[in-house]
């Protein structure tokens, strides 16, 4: 699911957290929300980044940690339930896309610096970088729901689906005019959706 709030950061996750829904702000704010049957109650208001939030993910499994991309070169990981940071991420970059590896063992960045970084999500230590684009920075990052395929979209108008594990671009997709904002790939893996400008 992905949704866009105050035009500028893209709220992302696997499925529909529980408990806890998370929302950036453009000054670099994370606000936290319990989801209750009659209402939700914001527990949290953050304000560690120091630019705008472009985009945030909520881990699947247990709906109590997300990670946001900040144009601050950052990202943090956060600790929904005591609305804490718990490790942060940092590149000479503006992130603005982030995706967990579907077994949360792994957390994949993108953004102005056109690469492509996977980080340990326990340390928050760079696995493996890849250039993702020769031209343009990338947007967006979605990963097939076994973990094998990873996709990118960028401003170069391009949909690249890559080997999770290899790094090795096995697939460019061109049809937009403009830059690609977003992509999701649908459960059963019969299709991929982007969007663009």
């Amino acid at each position: 699911m992905s949704v866009t709030v105050n035009s500028t950061c893209r709220i992302s996750s696997q499925r529909c957290a529980t408990n806890y829904c998370a929302c950036c702000h453009s000054v670099g704010m994370v606000r936290i929300w319990r989801l209750g049957k009659q209402s939700q109650t914001m527990e949290a208001s953050m304000k560690d980044h120091k630019g705008p939030i472009n985009c945030i993910v909520v881990k699947s499994s247990t709906d109590d940690e997300c990670v946001s991309a900040s144009s601050d070169g950052s990202c943090i990981i956060w600790d929904m339930a005591a609305g804490r940071r718990r490790q942060s991420l940092f590149a000479n970059t503006f992130f603005l896309g982030v995706v967990y590896h579907p077994d949360e063992s792994q957390i994949v960045t993108a953004g102005t610096d056109r690469k492509i970084t996977y980080w340990d999500a326990y340390d928050g230590q760079a696995i493996r970088i890849i250039d993702g684009s020769d031209t343009a920075q990338l947007n967006a990052l979605a990963t097939d729901p076994q973990g094998e395929a990873l996709l990118s979209a960028g401003s170069d108008k391009l949909v690249k689906l890559w080997g999770y594990d290899e790094g090795h671009c096995y697939y460019v997709g061109v049809g937009h005019s403009g830059e690609v904002t977003n992509l999701a790939v649908a459960p059963d893996q019969s299709a991929v959706v982007s969007v663009g400008a």
